[in-house]
Protein backbone atom coordinates (compact mmCIF):
# COMPACT_ATOMS: atom_id res chain seq x y z
CA UNK A 1 0.00 0.00 0.00
CA UNK A 2 1.47 3.23 -0.67
CA UNK A 3 2.13 5.81 2.11
CA UNK A 4 0.77 8.65 0.49
CA UNK A 5 -2.71 7.24 -0.03
CA UNK A 6 -5.31 7.17 2.64
CA UNK A 7 -7.33 4.22 2.81
CA UNK A 8 -10.92 6.15 2.44
CA UNK A 9 -14.68 4.36 1.43
CA UNK A 10 -16.10 5.00 -1.92
CA UNK A 11 -18.96 7.24 -0.66
CA UNK A 12 -16.77 9.19 0.75
CA UNK A 13 -15.19 10.22 -2.53
CA UNK A 14 -16.10 13.91 -3.26
CA UNK A 15 -14.17 14.84 0.02
CA UNK A 16 -10.87 13.71 -1.96
CA UNK A 17 -10.62 15.44 -5.36
CA UNK A 18 -7.48 15.84 -6.93
CA UNK A 19 -6.24 13.32 -4.09
CA UNK A 20 -4.57 9.82 -3.92
CA UNK A 21 -6.80 7.43 -2.06
CA UNK A 22 -6.92 4.00 -1.38
CA UNK A 23 -10.35 1.88 -1.95
CA UNK A 24 -10.92 -1.48 -0.91
CA UNK A 25 -13.67 -3.34 -2.43
CA UNK A 26 -14.66 -6.24 -5.10
CA UNK A 27 -14.77 -5.89 -8.57
CA UNK A 28 -17.96 -6.16 -9.66
CA UNK A 29 -17.78 -5.05 -14.32
CA UNK A 30 -14.82 -5.16 -16.10
CA UNK A 31 -14.13 -3.98 -20.02
CA UNK A 32 -11.44 -2.67 -22.49
CA UNK A 33 -12.31 -0.09 -24.57
CA UNK A 34 -9.73 0.73 -26.98
CA UNK A 35 -6.64 2.40 -24.83
CA UNK A 36 -8.53 2.44 -21.86
CA UNK A 37 -9.69 -0.24 -18.94
CA UNK A 38 -12.50 0.22 -16.69
CA UNK A 39 -12.57 -1.31 -13.48
CA UNK A 40 -16.18 -1.02 -11.68
CA UNK A 41 -14.94 -1.50 -7.98
CA UNK A 42 -17.80 -2.05 -4.88
CA UNK A 43 -17.46 -1.53 -1.62
CA UNK A 44 -19.93 -1.23 1.09
CA UNK A 45 -20.43 2.20 0.25
CA UNK A 46 -20.86 2.27 -2.87
CA UNK A 47 -19.18 2.01 -6.91
CA UNK A 48 -16.76 3.90 -8.54
CA UNK A 49 -15.15 3.27 -12.26
CA UNK A 50 -11.73 3.01 -11.78
CA UNK A 51 -9.91 4.11 -15.35
CA UNK A 52 -6.04 3.21 -15.83
CA UNK A 53 -4.47 2.23 -19.24
CA UNK A 54 -4.93 -1.90 -20.23
CA UNK A 55 -0.72 -2.73 -20.04
CA UNK A 56 -0.58 -1.98 -16.33
CA UNK A 57 -3.65 -4.03 -15.11
CA UNK A 58 -2.63 -7.17 -17.37
CA UNK A 59 0.31 -8.24 -15.11
CA UNK A 60 -2.35 -8.67 -12.65
CA UNK A 61 -5.20 -10.77 -14.74
CA UNK A 62 -8.19 -9.31 -12.99
CA UNK A 63 -11.59 -11.02 -12.94
CA UNK A 64 -14.88 -10.18 -11.34
CA UNK A 65 -15.03 -10.88 -7.64
CA UNK A 66 -11.53 -9.88 -6.91
CA UNK A 67 -10.91 -8.33 -3.85
CA UNK A 68 -8.53 -6.03 -4.07
CA UNK A 69 -6.73 -2.56 -3.33
CA UNK A 70 -6.92 0.13 -5.83
CA UNK A 71 -4.63 3.24 -5.37
CA UNK A 72 -5.60 6.36 -7.39
CA UNK A 73 -6.19 9.53 -7.77
CA UNK A 74 -9.96 11.35 -7.37
CA UNK A 75 -11.33 13.31 -9.99
CA UNK A 76 -14.57 14.88 -11.12
CA UNK A 77 -16.00 12.91 -14.38
CA UNK A 78 -19.66 14.30 -15.03
CA UNK A 79 -20.51 10.79 -17.42
CA UNK A 80 -19.47 8.51 -14.98
CA UNK A 81 -22.48 7.57 -12.50
CA UNK A 82 -21.46 8.79 -9.20
CA UNK A 83 -19.49 11.94 -10.63
CA UNK A 84 -16.25 10.84 -9.91
CA UNK A 85 -13.63 8.27 -11.44
CA UNK A 86 -10.52 6.91 -9.85
CA UNK A 87 -7.18 7.00 -12.27
CA UNK A 88 -5.46 4.54 -11.22
CA UNK A 89 -1.81 4.36 -9.81
CA UNK A 90 -1.74 0.87 -8.05
CA UNK A 91 -3.44 -2.35 -7.64
CA UNK A 92 -3.03 -5.06 -4.91
CA UNK A 93 -4.68 -8.18 -5.32
CA UNK A 94 -5.65 -9.51 -1.55
CA UNK A 95 -8.44 -11.81 -2.11
CA UNK A 96 -8.98 -13.97 -5.66
CA UNK A 97 -12.31 -15.13 -6.59
CA UNK A 98 -13.42 -18.84 -7.50
CA UNK A 99 -12.46 -19.98 -10.80
CA UNK A 100 -16.00 -21.10 -11.72
CA UNK A 101 -18.90 -19.22 -9.73
CA UNK A 102 -22.58 -19.86 -10.18
CA UNK A 103 -23.25 -16.48 -10.37
CA UNK A 104 -22.07 -12.72 -9.65
CA UNK A 105 -22.70 -9.85 -7.22
CA UNK A 106 -24.76 -8.19 -10.00
CA UNK A 107 -26.69 -11.20 -10.94
CA UNK A 108 -30.06 -11.55 -11.32
CA UNK A 109 -30.59 -14.66 -8.52
CA UNK A 110 -34.08 -15.69 -9.44
CA UNK A 111 -33.12 -18.73 -11.05
CA UNK A 112 -30.30 -19.44 -8.74
CA UNK A 113 -31.36 -22.59 -6.18
CA UNK A 114 -31.36 -21.63 -2.34
CA UNK A 115 -28.97 -24.42 -1.72
CA UNK A 116 -26.06 -22.59 -4.11
CA UNK A 117 -27.26 -19.30 -2.24
CA UNK A 118 -26.46 -21.04 0.82
CA UNK A 119 -23.44 -22.49 -0.26
CA UNK A 120 -21.80 -19.05 -1.83
CA UNK A 121 -23.42 -17.25 0.93
CA UNK A 122 -20.41 -14.63 1.11
CA UNK A 123 -20.85 -13.61 -2.91
CA UNK A 124 -24.81 -13.85 -2.12
CA UNK A 125 -24.83 -10.95 0.15
CA UNK A 126 -22.37 -8.65 -1.88
CA UNK A 127 -26.16 -9.07 -4.36
CA UNK A 128 -28.30 -5.63 -3.41
CA UNK A 129 -31.39 -7.31 -2.84
CA UNK A 130 -29.55 -9.93 -0.77
CA UNK A 131 -27.74 -7.71 1.10
CA UNK A 132 -30.87 -5.32 1.67
CA UNK A 133 -32.60 -7.80 3.37
CA UNK A 134 -29.84 -7.64 6.13
CA UNK A 135 -29.15 -4.02 6.05
CA UNK A 136 -33.24 -3.91 6.72
CA UNK A 137 -32.67 -5.87 9.60
CA UNK A 138 -29.46 -4.52 11.35
CA UNK A 139 -31.45 -0.91 11.10
CA UNK A 140 -34.36 -2.45 13.09
CA UNK A 141 -32.13 -4.24 15.45
CA UNK A 142 -30.17 -0.85 15.93
CA UNK A 143 -33.38 1.35 16.15
CA UNK A 144 -35.51 -0.88 18.85
CA UNK A 145 -31.84 -0.90 20.77
CA UNK A 146 -31.90 2.81 20.53
CA UNK A 147 -35.81 2.83 21.62
CA UNK A 148 -34.96 0.67 24.50
CA UNK A 149 -31.90 2.36 25.68
CA UNK A 150 -33.51 5.68 25.72
CA UNK A 151 -36.17 4.30 28.07
CA UNK A 152 -33.59 3.13 30.34
CA UNK A 153 -34.04 -0.63 29.60
CA UNK A 154 -30.63 -2.73 30.09
CA UNK A 155 -29.65 -5.47 27.24
CA UNK A 156 -28.72 -8.55 28.38
CA UNK A 157 -26.36 -10.85 26.58
CA UNK A 158 -27.10 -14.81 28.24
CA UNK A 159 -24.38 -17.49 28.20
CA UNK A 160 -25.61 -20.12 25.49
CA UNK A 161 -23.45 -23.18 27.28
CA UNK A 162 -25.25 -25.71 27.72
CA UNK A 163 -24.65 -28.58 30.12
CA UNK A 164 -25.03 -30.90 27.67
CA UNK A 165 -25.12 -31.57 23.59
CA UNK A 166 -28.15 -30.06 21.90
CA UNK A 167 -30.63 -32.53 20.29
CA UNK A 168 -31.54 -31.89 16.73
CA UNK A 169 -34.54 -34.01 16.74
CA UNK A 170 -37.73 -33.45 15.25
Amino acid sequence: MATASQRVFIESLPNFVKQEVALCGWICRMRVLGKTTFVVLKDCSGEVQCVAAPESTKEHHLKLEDTVEIVGRVRREDRAKSGYELDILEVHVLNRSGQHLPFNSFSNLDSVSPETLIEYRPLALRNELIGNVFRVQAALLRLFREFLTQRRFTEIITSKLAPTASSTRR
